[in-house]
């Protein structure tokens, strides 16, 4: 199964370690980097784009495949400055994007793809068609800090794309490890996003290709 390691961490040290451990360590191709303001969720991440513009001026061969989830109040004044820091993803919230097709007109317009985020609480309803989206990331934790548990109403959430006849990408995030994994797999997901299980892992590379494996 395609996996998309998960970076959630406080300071922009620990981001920029996990960034090049990513492709260094795990030989992933693309990592997927959490935001969070504190308002939209709970708690806080590293949220300062300006340090990683900086970060791909001062290092060579800087070619890693990022992608940033904006956990956050107001992602349609924030996504200009991510498309700088050389985002190849957006992720946005469903709950908060004021205008959806704004911006994804301006992912179309940066190269950028552009994932749209539902929260665990959200229903598949709400959405209205599905398929005017390529990519759905269904959250199955709430928005936050990493190591939450899996919530179930996932697994129909899955059933429900597919057979509202979603064509695009389903991507599951939270709480993701070898048995949940298998779960959203056979239900129908794309794409897995793993925080805690890789990182916390004796050998964070022997999770990652655990995952892969499934």
């Amino acid at each position: 199964m395609k996996v998309i390691p998960a970076i959630n961490e406080l300071t922009f040290e620990r981001v920029k370690e996990k960034i090049f451990a990513t492709r260094d360590t795990l030989g992933a191709l693309r990592v997927h980097v959490d935001v969070t303001d504190g308002k939209f969720t709970p708690h806080q991440t590293w949220n300062n784009v300006k340090d990683l513009i900086n970060l791909r001026f001062i290092t060579n061969n800087f070619n890693y495949n990022l992608g940033v989830h904006l956990m956050v109040e107001n992602p349609d004044e924030m996504v200009d400055e991510w498309f700088k820091a050389g985002m190849h993803a957006i992720v946005v919230h469903f709950e908060r994007a004021k205008n959806l097709n704004f911006i994804m007109k301006k992912c179309v317009k940066a190269g950028v793809d552009f994932i749209l985020a539902v929260n665990p609480n959200t229903g598949i309803e709400e959405l209205g068609d599905p398929n005017r989206f390529k990519n759905i990331l269904l959250l199955a934790v709430d928005p936050g800090p990493a190591g939450q548990e899996f919530e179930e109403i996932t697994i129909d959430k899955i059933k429900q794309l597919r057979e509202k006849g979603f064509g695009g990408k389903i991507i599951i995030d939270g709480g993701i490890n070898l048995e949940t994994a298998k779960k959203v797999k056979v239900a129908g997901a794309d794409v897995i996003v793993s925080g805690s299980y890789i990182w916390n892992s004796i050998s964070p590379k022997k999770g990652f290709e655990e995952l892969k494996a499934v």
